[in-house]
């Protein structure tokens, strides 16, 4: 972790959103992102899509937060200090009594929990946005079974309706699935960096703190 590498995470995220966002525009423009709106009679797709913009939403505060405590930490590397209770993680492990190796792992646990607790709830939502989307396929063929109701009495007048119900009901499986497993890897993607950044940053203040150990 370089000085000028202290914001890395948050511009990684924005990259991706703007990935995302060209994609979404991309689709809105060939007229495919309303259909599968429009076609999906449950709105379960519209669901997936908001808990998608709220889980990236949360990313990318989330992002900001690790790229600010990580440049706190290089501050700190370079013989910074004047830091208040709780503005950085990694100054609070390196200041506490228990941060001392041979005291335990106490703080350092702490710390884990204050660089990635947080993301937990992005992973349910993520979690959530998969089992949306195998909610509308069970619906989607639920309203294809449906439809065959009464198929003995069906003339050939019906048919025409009858494959139309049962089109509307494939489609609303197959794109709330889509729609689910898509942005689930898309949300994936982003809480996956959090946590790498995370991981990197409290091995680096602990062998830091080590280092500093031994040294003295």
């Amino acid at each position: 972790m370089t000085t000028n590498k202290t914001h890395t995470l948050f511009l990684l995220w924005v990259l991706l959103i703007s990935l995302t966002g060209f994609g979404l525009y991309m689709t809105w423009h060939k007229g495919l992102f309303q259909w599968i709106i429009l076609t999906d009679n449950t709105r379960i797709c519209v669901v997936i899509v908001l808990a998608f913009v709220v889980g990236s939403a949360l990313a990318g505060w989330r992002s900001i937060y690790l790229s600010r405590q990580t440049q706190y930490f290089e501050q700190i590397r370079g013989g910074f200090s004047d830091f208040k209770l709780g503005q950085s993680i990694c100054h609070d492990y390196l200041t506490h009594p228990l941060a001392h190796p041979s005291e335990g792992q106490l703080m350092a646990e702490v710390m884990a929990e204050r660089a990635r607790g947080t993301h937990q709830v992005g992973w349910f939502v993520t979690g959530l946005m998969i089992k949306l989307g195998l909610l509308g396929t069970v619906v989607g063929f639920i309203m294809m079974l449906s439809s065959l109701e009464g198929l003995e009495q069906l003339d050939i007048s019906d048919i025409k309706t009858l494959m139309q119900q049962m089109t509307q009901g494939m489609g609303v499986a197959m794109n709330t699935t889509l729609v689910g497993l898509i942005g689930s890897i898309l949300l994936g993607v982003q809480f996956l960096m959090l946590d790498r950044h995370a991981d990197k940053l409290i091995a680096a203040t602990v062998d830091y703190a080590h280092r500093n150990v031994k040294a003295s």
